[in-house]
């Protein structure tokens, strides 16, 4: 079964074969239909030349014996036809075959003509078995004493013989029918196999693809050009797949190394600072404990110091807390948590400047952390390659999309066109910023502008 569902299988058995039973039917019906109506055009002929001779014949006028000959002569037009004259008493008066006359005859048609009938018959008992037409009539005769009696004029011939040999030729339409068909398949079949094989050889490639075998497609399979192109955009695509597959690879290690990084400085981060804040104000607690203060103005000196103490660690443990992950995202919506950003991204030598158009709206808590990651990445960038003195970002919300756009004044970047180059030059920032704008559903550009970089990013909306 599953070989009918192949193409091959499928071209014969829905357009080769029905069309080779429709031809064979209408050839085959029409050669029946032409001799059919040959044979009758044949015997009509025959039947009306037999009656006329039979008048001439009949003549008192005419019936010498030279007339006779003369009559029967131009029946017999061709050798193969045969024209007899028989007396009442059924002996040959005239014969093509000069050895039967005067013979008895008992010829088909001899004895419906000597009754006074006419008509044809046909007969197919002859050597070679081709078929006879037989035309017969009566020739009265008008006997002594008003009496009438009945000679038998018979004219047969092969009615074949008597086609155009150009309309003969009608008979061997099927045999050229089925040799037409039989090349037709030949060369269908040779035209199959340059799709199937070459389709075949294809899809075990890209089994082989799909097993991790990404030089696979890249051997010629053949064919005609349509699978060749075929093939050669399978091997593009593997070549870009394997090329995104070894940047992933890349980017995870990075991510993986980055993420044990970060780690350890936030260790270093609470243990070195917070923790060592936290152990001063509790030896200042204690120290406070064990010498009272003598008056109220150093009782207020020491609670301004603790004060100070722990504004300074809870400055810290917000700043922590904001690098690891932003709460004015959670709590306020994106247009907030750029507005922080971009505030504490300012320095004295860089100016960043938020201009937020449209209406601001909240979107999926995983779209917004990952525009602002995107957004907080291409700032870290420009702070630590671009040399740049000006940023600007810019938030327009519309209805049906959200667009960012941040954009510097420095010395410009060209990133690289393919993933894996982003890896090995160690831009897996970059890489990071297409995963999560892939992830989204976004769309990352990253592009020269002026004398800076533009990096723009767009998120379909609702």
């Amino acid at each position: 079964m599953k070989r009918l569902r192949g193409l091959s299988a499928q071209l014969l058995l829905l357009i080769v074969l029905p069309l080779f039973l429709v031809l064979s039917a209408v050839t085959l019906g029409s050669v029946a239909i032409h001799q059919n109506s040959m044979r009758e055009m044949v015997a009509e002929r025959d039947l009306k030349a037999a009656r006329t001779a039979a008048a001439s014949l009949s003549d008192p006028a005419h019936t010498d014996s030279q007339h006779i000959q003369a009559v029967l002569t131009e029946l017999q037009a061709d050798p193969q036809t045969t024209v007899m004259l028989v007396d009442r008493e059924g002996r040959a008066i005239y014969d093509s075959d000069p050895r039967r006359v005067g013979q008895l005859v008992s010829h088909p048609g001899v004895a419906e003509a000597l009754e006074g009938g006419s008509g044809i018959l046909y007969r197919s008992d002859v050597p070679g078995g081709e078929e006879q037409v037989v035309a017969y009539a009566p020739v009265p005769l008008a006997l002594t004493g008003g009496a009438q009696a009945n000679w038998a004029l018979v004219v047969e011939e092969p009615w074949r013989e008597v086609v155009s040999p150009l309309l003969r030729l009608s008979l061997a339409i099927p045999v050229v029918l089925i040799l037409v068909v039989a090349v037709a398949l030949l060369a269908l079949w040779l035209s199959v196999r340059r799709v199937i094989q070459p389709l075949h050889r294809l899809d075990a490639q890209v089994s082989a693809l799909g097993r991790g075998d990404f030089q696979a497609v890249s051997a010629p399979v053949g064919g005609v050009e349509e699978i060749e192109e075929l093939q050669q955009a399978m091997a593009r695509m593997a070549a870009q797949v394997h090329d995104y597959q070894r940047s992933i690879r890349g980017y995870l290690d990075a991510v993986t190394r980055a993420q044990e990084d970060e780690r350890m400085r936030v260790a270093h981060e609470l243990h070195d600072e917070t923790v060592q804040d936290l152990i001063a104000l509790k030896q200042t607690v204690q120290t406070s404990r064990r010498k009272p203060a003598a008056d109220a103005a150093s009782l207020d000196m020491q609670w301004a110091e603790l004060q100070a103490m722990i504004d300074t660690t809870m400055d810290k443990v917000r700043r922590l807390t904001r690098a690891l992950r932003p709460i004015y995202l959670e709590a306020a919506g994106l247009d907030v948590a750029l507005e922080a950003l971009t505030r504490d991204t300012n320095k004295s030598t860089l100016h960043v400047d938020l201009q937020v158009a449209g209406k601001p709206r909240r979107l999926a808590a995983e779209a917004e952390l990952a525009l602002y990651r995107i957004v907080q990445e291409a700032l870290n960038n420009v702070i630590r390659h671009a040399r740049a003195s000006n940023v600007t970002v810019r938030v327009d919300f519309s209805e049906r999309e959200l667009q960012i756009r941040v954009e510097d004044d420095g010395v410009g970047f060209h990133p690289p066109e393919r993933a894996s180059d982003l890896v090995q030059e160690g831009h897996y920032g970059l890489m990071g910023m297409q995963e999560r704008a892939r992830l989204v559903g976004a769309r990352l550009t990253i592009r020269p502008s002026g004398k800076g970089t533009l990096v723009e990013v767009r998120l379909p909306l609702g």
